[in-house]
């Protein structure tokens, strides 16, 4: 037994002393992609530091890191620059048509944003570097890249998140060519206090409980019709959203669930909360007022009896709720803290160029286009969530004038797959929608926000099914 331990602790020195002789051991890293940087030292001056009209002359070469990981180095020009690439190889299934059919098969790919993949972009003009771009996600939009500074002497980092800016600029006291040969984890550690990593990097094994609730809601979405003021009170029958009161149902419709789009996502909170109270949530408490409105505002126009607030004090009443039967205590609105409203980014790229980011508005939310790199933001940083949103837009009042309200509300589940890739799920209306699909029906409406609340997600999630059909019915 003595010996078998001696013989592990001798292991355990040798491979600590490996780690700190050997660059073999330093291209592992956090985020396990393929690193190139034993790729790129074979290669530095002639493809780095060519001119174009060299690189112009070179064939693409392969070249290989110490774990025998491929990369493929080629010459790819736009416009205004030119690319020197360094991409790992991976397997693309593709189709390939024949005169009898299609045959399956797997071919090699060398693609320039996949993950491992390293980009030196250069001017044309004069052949001056841009930028050096790391990937590292399995989402082509996610990126780190470095650019030397205005003196040419040292750089300034970037990590991008779907063309906007967790950071943009950070001085390093580093030279730019540094990352002509270094390796992932080499700027992991040199940055890890300068870029937010904690915004980018995945929480694997913690997105099962969002993944039950999509696939339970997703079950249940055949017995859901949607119809206008309609929702399930705390025992569990028809009533109007707006009011409360008991609704009639048309017998055709009694073996279904006839949900608004509030009700839609109080089906959702209900099915949380009673496998802990015994009961749906209360209609009552829903729909009070979550902030003072203008009373000569648009309200005040457009009668006295409509809330241009209505799903924004829902989704923020509703999640509240779910706190407070969690907590088995009551807590208000304005104490829980359920609302949504980080700021992750400085600024966003455009077709136009550089732009502000469009982040939170106090009781607006965020814009619409703005919703995919928050929620992957959210997604890494807040894991076992999923999100309330109540959906502004622009309506024309009896008075011809245009006004923003709150009416609709759907349920938002982002998360990270088993491959590492960013997904999100919306339900909205008794229907489930991909986050693309969701947000190119408000593109074009002016004045569409999107405001969030947050619900940790649950794997005891028992959401209302439609009552059972008598005896009586069953035998005819």
């Amino acid at each position: 037994m003595e010996r078998k331990v001696f013989v592990k602790k001798g292991i355990l020195v040798f491979l600590f002393c490996a780690v700190c002789a050997l660059p073999f051991f330093a291209e592992w890293n956090s985020f396990d992609i393929p690193d190139s940087a034993e790729a790129r030292r074979q290669v530095s001056r002639e493809w780095f530091e060519g001119t174009l009209d060299t690189l112009r002359g070179l064939n693409s070469e392969i070249r290989s890191n110490q774990v025998g990981t491929q990369f493929q180095i080629r010459l790819e020009e736009q416009q205004d620059v030119f690319l020197t690439i360094v991409a790992p190889k991976s397997q693309m299934k593709v189709d390939i048509y024949e005169g009898r059919g299609v045959r399956a098969s797997v071919e090699d790919s060398y693609n320039m944003d996949s993950p491992g993949s390293w980009l030196l972009v250069r001017s044309k003009k004069d052949g001056s570097p841009v930028s050096v771009r790391y990937f590292f996600a399995k989402d082509a939009g996610v990126y780190v890249q470095f650019r030397p500074n205005q003196e040419g002497r040292s750089s300034l980092a970037d990590m991008v998140i779907f063309d906007n800016y967790a950071a943009r600029g950070v001085p390093l006291g580093v030279p730019f060519e540094k990352f002509y040969t270094a390796s992932f984890a080499e700027i992991q550690t040199l940055t890890k206090n300068n870029l937010p990593w904690s915004s980018v990097e995945p929480k694997a094994g913690l997105y099962d409980d969002t993944l039950v609730m999509v696939q339970t809601i997703r079950a249940g979405l055949g017995t859901i019709v949607y119809e206008d003021d309609a929702a399930y009170n705390e025992e569990g029958k028809p009533v109007s959203v707006r009011n409360g009161q008991i609704r009639y149902v048309p017998e055709e419709l009694r073996k279904k669930l006839t949900l608004s789009s509030p009700g839609f996502v109080k089906w959702i909170c209900d099915g949380i909360v009673e496998p802990l109270a015994g009961s749906y949530l209360k209609m009552k408490p829903l729909v009070q007022p979550t902030f003072d409105v203008n009373p000569t505002g648009a309200k005040a126009i457009m009668g006295a009896n409509y809330s241009t607030s209505f799903s924004l004090d829902w989704t923020r009443n509703l999640a509240a709720a779910v706190l407070s039967v969690r907590n088995n205590k009551t807590i208000l609105y304005k104490d829980s803290g359920v609302d949504v409203s980080i700021e992750p980014f400085a600024v966003r790229w455009t077709d136009t160029g550089f732009q502000n980011s469009a982040g939170y508005i106090e009781n607006t939310g965020y814009r619409v286009q703005y919703l995919k790199p928050l929620l992957y933001v959210l997604a890494t940083r807040y894991p076992q969530y999923f999100y309330l949103a109540a959906i502004r837009q622009t309506v024309r009042g009896k008075n011809g004038n245009e006004y923003s309200v709150f009416n609709d509300a759907a349920a938002i589940f982002p998360y990270f797959d088993a491959e590492g890739k960013f997904r999100a799920v919306v339900f909205y209306d008794g229907l489930e929608y991909s986050l693309q699909q969701f947000c190119a029906s408000f593109d074009k409406s002016q004045g569409a926000f999107v405001h969030l609340t947050r619900v940790k997600a649950t794997a005891k999630f028992y959401p209302q099914e439609p009552a059972k059909e008598k005896e009586d019915d069953r035998r005819n």
